[in-house]
């Protein structure tokens, strides 16, 4: 199936979950954003308040608060509200007030929340979605008003970019190719030279197994099999047979949430971790799925922007602030995706002086941010991501508070990505 044939009106639009799931100034330049803001740690208190205002900036999250994507949305508001938080609630100067609308991870309800911020509560930034349908169905309101920055701070689907090419749209996420299509070339090398295809079997799940599925032959590696799963499946045995006898020497897959974790649990149990190697994106083996699926991971490899394992200095202070704020929660990839947001947004508003949304755009495309994952810039051309991509393997943890853990083992540098004819 085409990338463009996939369903576009399925919710489940991201590698996320499914049916479960310095100071307060910065040195700044045009290209370059460097917060330093962890190591000073958190001492200020949040001066924001629920609800816009006239005075001040205005930032409207436009995330599922209820449902399977709760945790989401609640995670990259934590990762916003932290840098605030280590700001003094305050960005040049001027108290940031926050608005949160629910979208419920529903497309209506994701254009009426858009369209209530920009215009109703006058947004200067709006900082979401979680679902790829929903962001797809806000960019008409976006684009109609230009009156604010869009932080994609979740929604992956290379669509955003290729149908809708926005100069207020800037990703603080990840796209679906990036997190499958680099990963091919590395499973060439260092795993088998032919794969099976095992993935759930809806829109960003047939994008992800495509994008590395065209990097994998072109590689010089063989697709042998590939096995569509529906969302929501409870017995993986029929389709673990399918991969079984596919004869494959790795599988590379794309699961998240409740079925990532029923995938992994099942793939151990069939003894398919005995006779083939499992790779894959890396939400089928994340901080939200690795506890229940224990040592069922164990050995198997992914991809993905943001691990909170990375061993770098600027990623344990951000993990030891969260730690610190929010009760030792465990950081993850959504609230590393809203902190980025919050320093994208602290940089527009520093570098324009103001909030127009012209010169904001301006100044972010090309920015680089000082990030917890590692190197991150925005396309100038695109608005996409340019980033490091990590590939992980699932290890014994040192944590006692944990069964497993991922382990960076190599990573691929300034990770770009297509085009998609998007030229701003």
């Amino acid at each position: 199936m085409s990338r463009r044939d996939t369903d576009m009106t399925s919710n489940q639009g991201d590698g996320s979950t499914n049916q479960g799931s310095g100071g307060a100034s910065s040195m700044l330049s045009r290209r370059k954003y460097l917060a330093g803001t962890t190591a000073a740690g958190i001492t200020a208190t949040f001066a924001g308040c629920m609800g816009g205002g006239d005075d001040g900036l205005t930032v409207g999250y436009a995330l599922p608060f209820t449902g399977t994507y709760a945790f989401l949305g609640e995670s990259i508001v934590n990762g916003f509200e932290m840098f605030l938080e280590q700001q003094g609630g305050e960005i040049n100067g001027e108290e940031v007030n926050t608005v949160q609308l629910d979208t419920e991870a529903d497309t209506d309800r994701g254009v009426d929340v858009t369209r209530e911020l920009l215009v109703e509560e006058s947004a200067d930034a709006i900082v979401g979605p979680v679902s790829s349908a929903v962001a797809i169905a806000m960019m008409g309101i976006v684009e109609a008003e230009s009156s604010a920055i869009w932080l994609n701070a979740n929604a992956g689907d290379y669509r955003v970019t290729e149908e809708g090419c926005l100069d207020y749209h800037f990703r603080t996420s990840f796209n679906d190719w990036q997190t499958s299509a680099p990963l091919a070339e590395w499973v060439y090398d260092n795993v088998a030279d032919n794969v099976c295809l095992a993935y759930a079997d809806y829109a960003f799940g047939q994008n992800s197994k495509e994008f590395f599925g065209e990097a994998f032959e072109e590689a010089g590696g063989e697709i042998v099999e590939e096995v569509g799963i529906p969302l929501g499946t409870d017995n993986y045995s029929t389709y673990l047979g399918d991969i079984e006898d596919s004869g494959a020497d790795a599988v590379y897959s794309f699961f998240a949430g409740d079925d990532a974790v029923n995938y992994v649990s099942d793939f151990n149990d069939f003894g398919l971790n005995e006779e083939m190697t499992q790779t894959g994106s890396g939400f089928l083996l994340s901080e939200d799925t690795l506890p229940a699926q224990g040592d069922a991971a164990e050995g198997m490899y992914s991809l993905l922007h943001y691990t909170t394992t990375q061993d770098t200095e600027r990623n344990r202070e951000f993990v030891d602030n969260y730690s610190e704020m929010y009760d030792h929660e465990s950081a993850n990839v959504y609230a590393c995706q809203g902190y980025d947001s919050a320093q994208a947004f602290s940089a527009a508003v520093e570098e324009t002086g103001g909030t127009d949304p012209d010169e904001m755009a301006d100044t972010l495309a090309g920015l680089e941010l000082d990030s917890p994952r590692g190197h991150f810039q925005f396309n100038p051309d695109t608005h996409e991501a340019i980033q490091d991509m990590h590939i992980r393997e699932v290890v014994e943890s040192d944590d006692e508070d944990f069964e497993v853990e991922n382990e960076v083992i190599d990573t691929i540098e300034q990770v770009e990505g297509p085009d998609w004819g998007c030229s701003l």
